[in-house]
């Protein structure tokens, strides 16, 4: 038999059975398989660089380039693209030695784009995202040389656009002194001119300045077909002014800022994620707020609508939401109100805050994931601003407003005494000092029937609990709290110690982090403590040294606390001026807290910084202050150092 075998021409080599020039052909460029990047050929068995095809753009600085890619091949291969997207290629050469900025800003889809050496197609720059689905690269260039720029990723049309870095510009646009007004603005072609506080990148923005026609509180609103915008108030109508107030949402943002009549603000608007074509920037006066005082009635029921309100605040820290309706509360007496917005056509976001609108927080609860139902305690005469919103939709509202009862059971002024029972019949009404909302609590009313060192232990209970003593009524504020009396976890029962005055009533309360059971309530008494256990005088310097084992704890340090108790010393500043305090040399974390004039005066300075936990304090001649050295672990050997400043 005859075997019949194919001969290649020389100069030419057998591939997979064709016959191929290893020297010249790209797909098996120096050897079979191996294929240059798409456009680049192959020169000499070696993949080389071809500046076809190519639209030459010449040197002209600044320019605008229009091109697309949509129908056209994957040519040239980028670091910070996917393979097989279309690609378009610009033959640019530089006019002098510089710096030259390439973006695609003005394109509506994501882009990618590359710059490569003309001559060996070597990537110089590469970016896709530039804080936005457009891109943008900078290139160090000398006079003549040529590069090759690629613009690839999605298909579409684009504009390339050739410029040098320069100072950034400030020119914001007037507006009129008039509320409302509605402005629609664009960022594409502008500049990060405003470093935002509540940016997280560098964001193209439209700037304005406004000036109050009156004294009043002002919003800012903007809306755009964005995943995220900003919105920012600046102070005094330059980019580089103070902030008074960025906002950060999701397709809707809403700045506040109080304002005299004929004060000047700049208002800038961005967004992180793109260059924006159209945006929507309303500006009007805030309504009064709370908008309706409800008084002190309890109980009581306020219904309505919430359409056509404005969107002035963001409950829940809520963007976009729909307008709220905000309410004053005053309580007529010591106690815990239910604020209850359930009743609402509208899963609603129920926000509590204490002195006014512009205050503290206290609770906010979102209707889409659980009941928007909020426990409050406050104090008589303490004023509450309610705010009831929703995540855009409209409908009719419900607040109702009762009064819970806290505590709940009496324990008279006996001790010793133990209690028990089940948290499993209560409510989740108040959140301990050291914990959060979670579990349901039992609460008890106890007066001191003297002067005197009272514990209170949840040891027998058979869930892990945390037990707080409030000040007077379910609305004072904690004495103490105490998670486990064990600091290593093992035990998880609670335990704590407060010094009480005679008559004096506190509220303890029997909680958990998320758990319900039996528990065991026992209160103990016993002789209180010196306090302080020992007088330094007024000697400076001076070095003492102890072990805080076996102390009473009687002392809550505002930096933290541990379960064992605290050395206490009186120190007298023998001349006015400045003091350091510390535990430098000390074998234990310490927990350092200085008062005035005694234990139960207002603590001045608290510092909890592991073995050598410092305090400067500024004392006058004469002046006493009661020096409480505590462990925030297990007790043990301490050193007290005190000298002038």
């Amino acid at each position: 038999d005859a075997l019949c075998r194919r001969t290649c021409l020389e100069g030419l080599t057998d591939c997979a059975g064709a016959c191929v020039d290893l020297t010249a052909d790209p797909l098996h460029c120096g050897q079979c398989d191996r294929a240059c990047d798409p456009g680049r050929p192959c020169e000499g068995g070696a993949c080389g660089c071809s500046a076809e095809p190519s639209q030459d753009i010449g040197s002209e600085v600044p320019q605008r380039v229009s091109g697309t890619t949509l129908g056209a091949d994957d040519s040239r291969s980028l670091s910070c693209a996917g393979s097989g997207a279309a690609d378009q290629t610009f033959l640019f050469t530089a006019p002098r030695t510089g710096t030259y900025l390439f973006d695609t800003f003005e394109a509506s889809h994501d882009t990618a784009l590359g710059a490569l050496r003309a001559d060996t197609c070597v990537e110089l720059a590469c970016n896709d995202d530039a804080g936005s689905v457009q891109s943008q690269i900078a290139v160090d260039l000398a006079e003549g040389e040529p590069i090759l720029v690629v613009v690839s990723g999605a298909e579409g049309d684009f504009t390339l656009r050739v410029g040098e870095p320069g100072p950034v510009q400030c020119t914001p646009t007037a507006l009129e002194p008039v509320v409302p007004q509605t402005v629609v603005g664009s960022t594409v072609g502008l500049e990060d001119s405003v470093l935002a506080t509540c940016d997280y990148t560098s964001s193209l923005d439209a700037t304005y300045t406004f000036t109050a026609p009156e004294t009043g509180l002002y919003v800012f609103s903007a809306r755009a077909a964005v995943s995220e915008l900003l919105v920012e108030v600046l102070d005094g109508g330059t980019c580089t002014g103070d902030s008074l107030q960025c906002q950060f949402g999701f397709g809707e943002s809403v700045a506040v800022a109080e304002l005299e009549a004929g004060k000047t603000v700049l208002v800038a608007v961005a967004s992180p994620v793109t260059a924006m074509r159209e945006f929507t920037l309303d500006v009007f006066e805030a309504p009064a707020c709370p908008g309706v005082d409800l008084g002190s009635t309890v109980p009581q029921t306020v219904t309505g609508n919430n359409e056509e309100l404005p969107n002035v605040l963001a409950p829940c820290f809520s963007a976009p939401s729909g307008g709220e309706a905000t309410f004053g509360f005053t309580a007529p007496h010591d106690g815990v109100y239910m604020f209850d917005a359930t009743g609402s056509s509208f899963p609603a976001l129920l926000e509590v805050r204490r002195d006014g609108c512009a205050g503290e927080v206290v609770t906010c609860l979102d209707g889409t994931s659980q009941p928007a139902r909020a426990a409050v305690p406050l104090a008589s005469g303490d004023t509450a601003v309610i705010l009831l919103d929703s995540y855009g939709e409209a409908g009719d509202y419900a607040l109702e407003i009762t009064e819970l009862a806290c505590p709940i059971i009496d324990l008279g002024a006996t001790a010793p005494q133990t209690v028990t029972g089940t948290t499993a019949d209560f409510s989740d009404i108040l959140a301990p000092g050291c914990g959060y909302f979670g579990g349901p609590e039992a609460t008890y009313l106890f007066t001191a029937p003297a002067y005197a060192l009272y514990t209170f232990d949840t040891e027998g209970s058979t869930f892990d609990t945390l037990l707080d003593v409030r000040d007077g009524s379910c609305a004072g504020p904690s004495l103490k709290c105490n998670d486990n009396a064990d600091p290593t976890g093992v035990l998880t029962h609670s335990r704590l110690s407060v010094l009480l005055n005679a008559g004096q009533s506190v509220v303890v309360s029997v909680d958990s982090y998320e758990a319900s059971g039996e528990y065991t309530l026992s209160v103990t008494q016993e002789e209180a403590p010196p306090c302080p256990l020992f007088d330094l005088g007024d000697s400076v310097p001076q070095t003492v040294t102890g072990n805080n084992e076996g102390y009473a704890d009687i002392l809550t340090p505002a930096c933290g606390a541990g379960a064992g108790g605290e050395a206490t010393y009186a120190f007298t500043a023998p001349a006015e001026g400045y003091y350091d305090i510390d535990t430098a040399g000390s074998t234990v974390e310490t927990v350092l807290s200085v008062r005035d004039g005694g234990c139960g005066g207002d603590e001045i300075a608290c510092e909890s910084a592991g073995r050598s936990s410092s305090a400067i304090v500024r004392l006058d001649a004469g002046q006493t202050v009661l020096i409480s050295v505590e462990a925030s672990g297990e007790g043990g050997d301490y050193t007290l150092n005190v000298s002038e400043f």
